[in-house]
């Protein structure tokens, strides 16, 4: 350890710190004068840290690497997790109090952002992850995974990567703007009320009262729940405050039990400009954005869903769970849905009470449930939706999507599935594409591309020198539209004269086999022109041509046979077993085969 001017590394539990350069046995003088001071503060703990810290000295030299432990991360500016459930999301700090439980992501989005969990304060089990410039983990505390600049973790966390550029996470949105009414609501203590959506001045609950909420939009200028109270929309819900929400201990804000159809906490989504105060023992389930003020829960507090403010403290023994991601302004339907069909709802508001009406919709009403085949649906007058005529067989129910074929009913009330239409019209040198509404479109490719191997594209029409074959093929499907033009080529398109060179390629052989002796591509392309027997060596290659079942051209193989190893056989009129480029040539898989003589 001896001599000055030497570098020395060290590494002091999870902290990597560089030694500064000088007289090495001054610096080590000054650590072990540090850690003495140390355990004069503190006790047993302490001294085992002390123990920890000598180690660490004593491998203090420039030639050894500093040991590191699993938890320690050499990675700089890592990727992000892909799918962050912030449950806690704060522009400038995080507070987890004592003792707290996060079941979330917790982060600080700001550029001098910090997250700080208390002493004995976990995150729960199942990845959760801890973002923020600072990132603070008290004695006692347990976090998942750590991504910051400034950690420091007296406690315990899965996993650490330094790095992280705040601007990465999601900002904090901004409120949209309530317009407050006039109208205050107050419900006594014990009281149990309904109210509309509109615009409200001040919404007070007294002590242990209820308050319903229809569907819709609610302006408020102040929220406020007293000891006990309950806020239990029965729908979704946007209730946007201009002012502060404030609740006392052992309130509730929660989907009403009578809900008509389950409800999560992103159907209750509370917008504040101010601050945000939920009292000791408080359970609220809902989704809450407070950009510019401070939301605070308080003791023993039960949080479901997400909250995004400008600062979020939790108090101790609090425990609180990510609940759906915290999005856009949710869509939310019109009041005192029935789900009836047969009924005009309304939220109706009096001077004292507010209500739902469902009123039935007069007779001959449409209710129809959208399937044409089963009839007409309309309402009897009473509220009841009375059923149609079941559709003849064969009768058009057509989905509005013409590619997937022409849909008909059974006669059953079922509307079958039509076959989809076929894009493919076999030509290299069109895009095939099919509109919902237009139907097939064949739209030539750019000029100049390669089609067939052995030509290129003008004005969506292949342009090769020579006479070519080139079609596709399905696999186990004979092709017999395939048959036919192959019987044109070799009967019509080819001649008796003399060729300079023949090609076989394909889908899995875009280059293909050529034999370019033009006395044997005279021979091969004649021989086939004329259904004739006959075997031609080219090129290193033997060249097959005879009748099977239609003619056939292989390569390096007899006619009439399988090659179950990738081979070179052309033969479209025998049955499914068409052949194959570079493939099997019975049962080959789907592709492209192309002949060219020329």
């Amino acid at each position: 350890m001896a001599g000055s001017g030497r570098r020395v590394e060290c590494l002091l539990r999870s902290q990597s710190k560089v030694c500064p350069a000088g007289n090495t046995e001054d610096v080590l003088r000054a650590q072990l004068a540090r850690i003495s001071s140390t355990i004069a503060r503190f006790t047993t703990t302490r001294a085992r840290r002390f123990a920890l810290a000598a180690l660490a000295i004593t491998a203090c030299t420039a030639d050894s690497p500093s040991p590191t432990r699993a938890v320690d991360q050499q990675v700089i500016n890592p990727p992000l997790p892909g799918n962050l459930r912030l449950g806690l999301h704060a522009r400038t700090t995080v507070t987890v109090g004592a003792f707290s439980q996060i079941n979330a992501d917790v982060a600080s989005p700001g550029l001098a952002g910090s997250v700080l969990f208390d002493v004995n304060a976990t995150q729960g089990f199942g990845g959760f992850n801890v973002l923020a410039n600072t990132v603070v983990v008290n004695f006692g505390a347990s976090v998942g995974h750590i991504f910051g600049n400034d950690i420091t973790v007296n406690g315990s966390a899965a996993e650490q990567s330094l790095g992280l550029d705040p601007e990465q996470l999601p900002g904090i949105p901004a409120a949209a703007p309530a317009t407050p009414g006039s109208s205050n609501v107050t419900t006594r203590q014990n009281q149990a009320r309904q109210l509309c959506p509109g615009q409200y001045g001040e919404i007070s609950l007294g002590i242990n009262s209820t308050l319903n909420l229809n569907g819709g939009v609610y302006h408020v200028a102040r929220l406020s729940l007293a000891d006990g109270a309950r806020l239990e929309p029965s729908e979704p819900v946007v209730i946007l405050v201009s002012g502060a929400l404030t609740t006392g201990s052992n309130a509730i804000i929660r989907p009403s039990p009578q809900a008509l159809h389950p409800m999560t906490a992103a159907d209750i989504r509370l917008e504040v400009a101010g601050s945000v105060t939920l009292g000791d023992s408080s359970q609220v389930r809902a989704h809450i954005l407070a950009p510019t003020g401070r939301l605070t829960l308080g003791r023993n507090a039960q949080f479901t869903g997400a909250a995004w403010a400008d600062a979020i403290s939790v108090g101790p023994q609090s425990f609180v769970v990510a609940e759906d991601a915290l999005g856009v302004t949710p869509t939310v339907p019109p009041p005192c849905n029935d789900d009836n069909a047969c009924t005009t709802d309304q939220c109706v508001t009096t001077d004292t009470v507010a209500f739902c009406r469902n009123t039935p919709s007069p007779t001959g009403t449409s209710c129809g449930d959208g399937n044409l085949c089963n009839g007409a649906e309309t309402c009897d007058g009473a509220g009841h939706c009375d059923p149609g005529t079941i559709a003849r067989a064969d009768t058009p129910c057509p989905d509005g999507d013409v590619c997937n074929g022409d849909e008909r009913c059974n006669g059953f009330g079922t509307c079958l599935a039509g076959s989809p239409l076929d894009t493919n019209d076999r030509n290299a040198c069109t895009s095939d594409a099919c509109d919902p509404v237009t139907g097939v479109s064949h739209d030539p490719v750019r000029d100049g591309t390669t089609c067939s191997g052995a030509g290129v594209c003008q004005a969506g029409v292949c342009s090769v020198s020579g006479t070519v074959f080139s079609e596709d093929f399905v696999q186990f499907q004979d092709a017999p539209a395939q048959c036919d033009r192959w019987n044109d080529f070799v009967v019509n398109r080819l001649i008796d004269g003399s060729y300079g060179r023949v090609t076989m390629l394909g889908t899995f052989d875009l280059t293909g086999v050529t034999c370019s002796n033009p006395v044997a591509a005279t021979r091969i392309c004649n021989a086939l022109h004329d259904g004739a027997f006959d075997t031609v060596f080219c090129d290193g290659h033997n060249w097959s041509v005879g009748a099977c079942a239609g003619m056939e051209v292989s390569i390096d193989f007899s006619v009439c046979a399988c090659n179950f190893s990738p081979g070179h056989t052309v033969r479209p009129c025998t049955n499914s077993n068409w052949g194959g480029v570079n493939t099997e040539t019975c049962g080959a898989p789907s592709q492209n085969m192309t002949v060219v003589c020329e």
